[in-house]
């Protein structure tokens, strides 16, 4: 190992490979080459990754008694679930078992985030950081249950049995569901819309005055991310979606005012 005497007194080593490692910015942060730090983000990328497909594994014994909840719940019991391919069925349960495979996913995404930024992070950025990964599951559980017990309900109600008096309904199992889990899993993944903003203005990426000024633009762009989130002709959903990110975004600049 040799020795390297920076601008400031402080000593930093290398190593015998050439390459210098030296401290930055907050308390144990350690500069290295950008290959390893992209190394680093796919093998934490890669473990969310595996908990996502071991949330699938863990569901799916019982996504099939779940498609019959959500069968009973908002279609007509007069109605037959009807698969148009060999597969459909299983395509379908899958579906319906990576709306808990992102359940539990997310906060993995954001414990392997803090765990690759954390070393560059000052330790009040450190305790904001983990109080966000129970948050984010919370927020996600409230985001889907809104989407299960008001919009799933009040979307299926108005396509299906107003529909009825024009045709005969005869669905899909796997589109059916598609639509489902497109509603539920979108509907946790906006809730976790004030954890993104309080983030970025506490971790300086944004000003806080800069989003009380742009208010146009990010209410413009909630309505366009609305009407590609919610898969529903009747708009009922895409509407819902609109005011649910915009009392979520001001309930954000709330958070930072109080924070």
């Amino acid at each position: 190992m040799d020795s390297q005497h920076t601008v400031d007194g402080t000593t930093s080593t290398g190593k015998a490979s050439g390459m210098n490692s030296y401290t930055s910015g907050a308390p144990g942060d350690i500069e290295e080459p950008l290959m390893a730090h992209l190394f680093e983000l796919r093998n934490r990328l890669a473990i969310v990754l595996i908990w996502l497909v071991l949330g699938i594994i863990i569901a799916f014994p019982f996504s099939a008694k779940g498609m019959l909840l959500v069968w009973k719940d908002f279609i007509n019991s007069d109605l037959y679930m009807t698969a148009y391919s060999p597969l459909e069925w299983t395509f379908a349960r899958l579906k319906l078992c990576l709306v808990f495979a992102v359940a539990i996913s997310l906060p993995q995404l954001f414990y392997q985030l803090y765990r690759f930024a954390g070393k560059g992070l000052y330790p009040h950025e450190r305790r904001f950081f983990l109080k966000v990964i129970p948050a984010s599951f919370l927020l996600f559980i409230f985001g889907t249950s809104v989407g299960y017990f008001i919009v799933l309900p009040v979307m299926f109600k108005y396509i299906l049995f107003y529909s009825g008096d024009m045709a005969t309904a005869q669905l899909s199992v796997q589109e059916t569901l598609s639509a489902v889990t497109t509603i539920l899993v979108g509907f946790g993944v906006v809730f976790q819309l004030p954890l993104l903003v309080v983030f970025s203005v506490k971790m300086g990426l944004v000003e806080y005055q800069t989003l009380k000024k742009q208010r146009v633009l990010v209410y413009s762009v909630i309505m366009a991310f609305s009407l590609f989130l919610s898969p529903d002709p009747t708009f009922i959903a895409q509407i819902l979606v609109a005011f649910l990110l915009a009392v979520l975004f001001e309930f954000s600049l709330l958070l930072i005012r109080i924070f």
